[in-house]
């Protein structure tokens, strides 16, 4: 079958856009199938070669998934970037080859809206990542009005969520249409040794404001003070630190899962509310290596880590409260460290990229 990957998100190493598209192709030309994959056109050269090596690589999309609406207008920004977003990205898709079916590891209202507009019955397949007033605050309405525009062109549409909370999100929304939870697109590490003791504690990901970055000026040193190694990635460049004997500092790595599991303890200080429904990249590689967690509490990640038992949660971020979490993994590391270790071993039973793949060629339901 020719898949067509659509991803106006892919810009970017260091990303979960490039991520997931390299493991979803890799695992549909293992499964026989042939793949092109479409980019956004300010596509980096890093990025550029990690895609085209796998596929055929075509950077067609002007409209990102990291714009956002007051860039467009203070006021009306919101309603600009639906209705423009998707007549743009309608005009971007004409240019896509044909292929026996659309591909969307990140799915956006206006994708689906442009995917409307086109005017001709296709199938479709594509993982929604965000509640739907995700950077939108009239988010529902355009979702609904994407959803009812989606049957009137008779879509075909395989659609899935990465957390089970956000099928809830979007019921009343769908006109009917089924959205399942689809498996994480995270390996892991599997087979990684059971943790004996938190000697090297780990920061990863794209740091910002909703990941916790301002307590980590504070909360390093102390670490640091306190014995542990720490390791502190930044895939976008956003903190500042000199690398020193007891601090290492990562920028893009080509397997962050490797570097996730080189630790003994990882720590997501994430604001709670953004993340009530989200998933996270780099807690499903902590539980899919079996690497203990620090996780907010309230929130999809700390349900995770909760019913798990391989980490623990703290109730809102501050550094003291992370801080306190972090004694609390210690004091019980142990017990944690072997939750961890059963976690990993039951990972591919539900989650994988394998079984990510396997989810998004799901025959689609017919509107």
């Amino acid at each position: 079958m020719r898949v067509t990957i659509l991803d106006p998100g892919l810009m970017d190493a260091g990303t979960h856009f490039l991520e997931w598209d390299l493991r979803l192709i890799e695992q549909l030309v293992s499964l026989g199938h042939t793949v092109n994959i479409c980019s956004h056109v300010d596509i980096n050269p890093t990025a550029t070669a990690l895609a085209s090596a796998q596929a055929t690589l075509s950077p067609i999309f002007r409209v990102s998934c990291y714009v956002q609406p007051a860039q467009l207008d203070p006021i009306a920004g919101d309603l600009m970037l639906f209705v423009e977003g998707a007549s743009t990205t309608a005009e971007d898709l004409r240019r896509v080859e044909p292929s026996d079916l659309w591909m969307w590891p990140t799915f956006n209202a206006w994708h689906l809206y442009a995917c409307a507009l086109l005017g001709t019955p296709r199938h479709i397949s594509a993982c929604i990542h965000q509640e739907p007033t995700f950077n939108s605050p009239n988010g529902n309405i355009w979702w609904r009005y994407a959803f009812i525009s989606a049957m009137r062109a008779k879509l075909g549409l395989n659609l899935g969520v990465t957390v089970q909370p956000l099928v809830n999100e979007y019921a009343g929304l769908t006109s009917g249409q089924r959205i399942s939870r689809f498996a994480a697109a995270h390996d892991g590490v599997p087979g990684v040794r059971h943790k004996t003791s938190p000697t090297r504690i780990g920061f990863f990901g794209f740091q910002r404001q909703e990941k916790g970055v301002e307590i980590l000026p504070s909360l390093v040193p102390q670490l640091i003070k306190d014995g542990h190694e720490v390791v502190m990635h930044d895939s976008g460049g956003m903190v500042q630190v000199v690398a020193t004997d007891k601090l290492t500092v990562l920028g893009f790595v080509p397997s962050l899962a490797q570097e996730i599991a080189r630790c003994d303890l990882v720590v997501a200080p994430y604001l709670p509310q953004p993340y009530r429904v989200r998933g996270s990249g780099i807690v499903w590689d902590c539980i899919a290596s079996g690497v203990p967690v620090i996780v907010p509490g309230g929130t999809a990640c700390g349900d995770l880590v909760r019913n798990s038992g391989s980490g623990k949660t703290f109730p809102a971020l501050s550094a003291q409260a992370v801080y306190g979490a972090i004694q609390a993994a210690k004091q019980d590391y142990a017990v944690i460290a072997r939750a961890a270790g059963e976690a990993s071993r039951r990972w591919p039973e539900t989650d994988g990229s394998r079984r990510f793949a396997q989810a998004m060629l799901q025959q689609v339901d017919p509107n």
